[in-house]
């Protein structure tokens, strides 16, 4: 019975396809910006947000957008938030690359949102919550109510409500109290980064060395799924290399959203040295490049868990002819025997 449960969960992720959120603009406030596309578009209440919008925020702007469940989060002034992932199917997860978010997310059926940055994913089911990332990709979590699991590949918290999560770049969420002035911890962590910028190179690149490092053991680990995944012989095989389907798709989507939010925080603080230190920029430009080479193989990663899932799916299928093949044989030969007996 506990197997049949599990496959029964698991065919919902596995079977059906992901449906997703709708997501537009309920009201907006100063300027901002919507690039999709790489353009520049007018921002305008009742606009539905596509995967991989970026909307950036002035020093006067706010933008809130709201979800057709009635959740909603609302961009702050100074931030730079991108939703969803092209390269990721029916992603509509959020990603705040720098800048302050607010979030109120209703508690659904529909199963667990992400909101992404540098350096952590919050997971979210019915919560209100705010998170603010540096220029700099560190973060720092505040919850207002309900509960909220921040991790990395590094360590993670789940926090209740009144508790912070901080993490540094290359480093564990580290659980806490709300002090209640996330963006006094913003100022400061900005302030303070053209002094320790050589500090941050060596974080980042500690950091996009992680995510390498991640890539490449999810590549080997997805040669033994796929052998596990269409070589099952049981329920308890079935059930077991779904569940593992199911948790490398999700690890592989987070890397990929972590590693997208560094690369765009990266890129920023090379634009910003540009003028100002060719040197650093160039630092910069060089860990963007590491971030671009680990996405390749991200992308791989995550093209070839897709291709398990499909081969899973057949399997699936296989199984469910079978038994549709084994029951109407049973009654069949039952109506024969009905028949000999009189």
């Amino acid at each position: 019975m506990k197997h049949n449960i599990k496959i029964a969960i698991l065919i919902i992720f596995l079977v059906t396809p992901s449906l997703g959120y709708s997501m537009k603009i309920n009201f907006f406030i100063g300027t901002s910006t919507l690039i999709r596309d790489g353009k520049s578009i007018s921002i305008k209440v009742g606009d539905i947000v596509s995967n991989g919008d970026i909307i950036k925020t002035s020093k006067d702007g706010v933008v809130e957008i709201i979800y057709d469940d009635g959740s909603k989060i609302t961009i702050q002034s100074n931030s730079e938030v991108k939703i969803g992932d092209k390269n990721i199917k029916s992603s509509n997860d959020v990603t705040i690359i720098s800048g302050v978010l607010v979030a109120k997310f209703i508690k659904s059926s529909k199963g667990e949102n992400k909101i992404a940055s540098p350096t952590t994913i919050c997971g979210v089911r019915g919560t209100d919550f705010t998170v603010a990332v540096s220029k700099g990709g560190d973060s720092k979590v505040e919850l207002t109510d309900g509960k909220l699991n921040v991790r990395n590949s590094y360590g993670s918290v789940n926090l209740n409500k009144g508790f912070s999560a901080e993490t540094d770049l290359a480093g564990k969420p580290v659980r806490g109290r709300n002090d209640n002035n996330i963006d006094k911890w913003e100022n400061k962590k900005n302030s303070s980064l053209d002094g320790n910028i050589n500090d941050r190179v060596k974080k980042y690149g500690d950091h996009v060395d992680n995510f390498n490092k991640k890539s490449e053991s999810n590549s080997k680990d997805l040669e033994g799924l796929r052998d596990a995944s269409i070589n099952a012989s049981s329920k308890k095989d079935f059930a077991e290399s779904g569940e593992k389907i199911v948790r490398m798709e999700s690890d592989i989507e987070e890397s990929m959203l972590m590693n997208d939010a560094s690369k765009r925080s990266i890129e920023n603080i090379m634009n910003d040295y540009a003028d100002k230190n060719a040197d650093i920029s160039n630092k910069f430009k060089d860990l963007a490049d590491k971030c671009n080479t680990v996405h390749e193989q991200q992308l791989k990663n995550y093209e070839a868990i897709q291709n398990i899932k499909e081969e899973y799916k057949k399997e699936y299928d296989k199984i469910m002819n079978k038994f549709k093949d084994d029951k109407t044989e049973i009654f069949k030969s039952l109506e024969d025997f009905k028949k000999n007996k009189i």
